[in-house]
């Protein structure tokens, strides 16, 4: 066995984190990799005791290609946070390195805590650490990449799905048995688990489409049909000859009174134009609200338009 705590004992560490990152980070990568506390190996297990830990890295790791360069990311990581004083040193490309590395922790909150400092930041480097935790089975973790989702994380989960297609279906297989196992209570059925939904967007995206759910689908004070998108804006839809229009300052898309078409002509009539014009399909999903929809035809919408 290895003697992790030699001479050099923290060199092996770092080659193997430099694994994990593209060849062009390397530089911001040893500003980082000189902040995590590699000296400290006493660590606060799930057990919620501290064990002095001899291996601070998990032999086993997952081999993935990020624009054609092999990456080996460590399965789970076990040293101690960096100290906040340290970490505000960094700039913000570097810590968005320190945060995608605790990704790999032992502890899920704390990689939930890290995940939700990456919002808003889309470098395609960070997508082989986040698309890993659609496959794990902490619900939280899940809620936040959903929550994170927009246009241009769907584009990096695309591009890195047609790059590494056995490793997608690997990662979409332990997210449904992880349901099975966990959250099937919740969850009675696959299509409305959170881990589903967001692989199905992946799915549409890869497909070519720019993809969003509808968040709120209902009649309003004026007898028009809305559909209101959890992300996009339609603000270049309007089009006489199809009579379907944004509303800018409610962000909705929205349909005339019905006149010879019904109600359900029209849901078809606003999702065809926004895929036929915008390229983008909508999508219900067990959590859209449904606002003064009667019954029957919140079926027949379901029934045309079946549900992600």
């Amino acid at each position: 066995m290895k003697n992790w705590f030699k001479k050099d004992k923290f060199v092996e560490y770092k080659d193997r984190l430099k694994e994990a990152f593209p060849k062009s980070l390397e530089s911001d990568l040893n500003v980082v990799l000189e902040i995590i506390p590699f000296a400290d190996n006493r660590v606060k297990l799930c057990d919620g005791n501290t064990h002095t830990v001899a291996n601070l890295i998990h032999e086993n790791f997952y081999t993935t290609l990020l624009d054609s360069n092999e990456l080996k990311i460590p399965y789970r990581l076990y040293f101690n946070e960096p100290t906040p004083e340290n970490e505000k040193t960094l700039s913000e490309k570097q810590q968005a390195i320190l945060n995608c590395i605790y990704l790999r922790h032992h502890n899920g909150y704390l990689r939930q805590k890290r995940l939700e400092k990456l919002k808003g930041i889309d470098f395609y480097w960070i997508t082989p650490f986040t698309f890993q935790l659609l496959g794990e089975y902490v619900f939280e973790i899940l809620e936040v990449l959903d929550n994170q989702l927009d246009d241009s994380q769907l584009e990096n989960y695309k591009k890195y799905a047609l790059e590494n297609p056995k490793y997608w279906q690997q990662t979409e297989s332990r997210m449904i048995s992880y349901w099975n196992e966990y959250y099937r209570f919740k969850s009675p059925k696959i299509k409305t688990y959170i881990g589903r939904l967001i692989f199905d967007q992946i799915k549409i995206k890869t497909q070519g489409f720019r993809v969003d759910e509808i968040i709120e689908i209902g009649i309003d004070s004026k007898e028009r049909l809305f559909l209101k998108p959890k992300r996009e804006k339609f603000t270049l839809i309007y089009r006489t000859a199809t009579e379907v229009h944004w509303d800018e300052k409610g962000k909705y898309l929205y349909s005339p009174k019905p006149r010879e078409w019904d109600y359900l002509d029209w849901y078809k009539q606003i999702t065809s134009v926004i895929e036929t014009d915008c390229n983008c399909r909508l999508l219900l999903t067990y959590r859209t609200t449904w606002t003064n929809i009667s019954d029957e035809l919140k079926k027949q919408i379901k029934i045309k338009k079946a549900t992600a």
